[in-house]
């Protein structure tokens, strides 16, 4: 019995492609700590296509029991302003003071007042340093212009503009 001394040279095999699945769609997601658990697996994973749509997700969970579009519209930017501030701030921060003024004025106000600012809101820089153009108040202004005064649905463009 011959024993075979020749050199065997590693055959190095490509990597496998790692197929992932989702149990459900994200749209099936009503649990908001699924949600933030199914972000920080896309974050983690490179997978920012997958984090914005369950961003999307999460903010309209927010505003999933108003009946009117542009209330649940304002409550979803809400709530990616509100989470956008929880992750600067590195702890959980509410927007206290807008909250407070849509309590005492409503919606229509508060997005009027926002727009017509001289600059602009934290809300909103912050939106639009993470590339939510669409969820800031101005485009809310620009969705809705009927429920608006037009120096309002002006201030917004001129601001979407610059």
């Amino acid at each position: 019995m011959a024993k075979n001394n020749a050199k065997q040279t590693a055959v190095a095999k490509p990597p496998s492609v790692l197929k992932q699945t989702m149990a459900k769609p994200i749209s099936g997601y009503t649990d908001p700590a699924a949600l933030r658990t199914l972000m920080t697996n896309a974050k983690r994973l490179g997978r920012d296509d997958i984090w914005r749509e369950a961003f999307r997700k999460l903010c309209s969970l927010e505003g999933a029991e108003q009946t009117e579009p542009l209330h649940r519209d304002f409550y979803e930017t809400l709530a990616a302003y509100e989470y956008l501030l929880s992750q600067k701030n590195g702890r959980a921060t509410r927007a206290s003071r807008t909250r407070l003024k849509l309590k005492s004025k409503g919606v229509i106000q508060c997005l009027e007042d926002w727009v017509t600012s001289k600059t602009p809101t934290e809300g909103y820089e912050l939106l639009m340093a993470n590339g939510l153009a669409e969820m800031t108040g101005e485009s809310l202004v620009l969705k809705y212009p009927e429920q608006f005064s037009e120096a309002a649905v002006a201030a917004a463009k001129a601001r979407m503009a610059a």
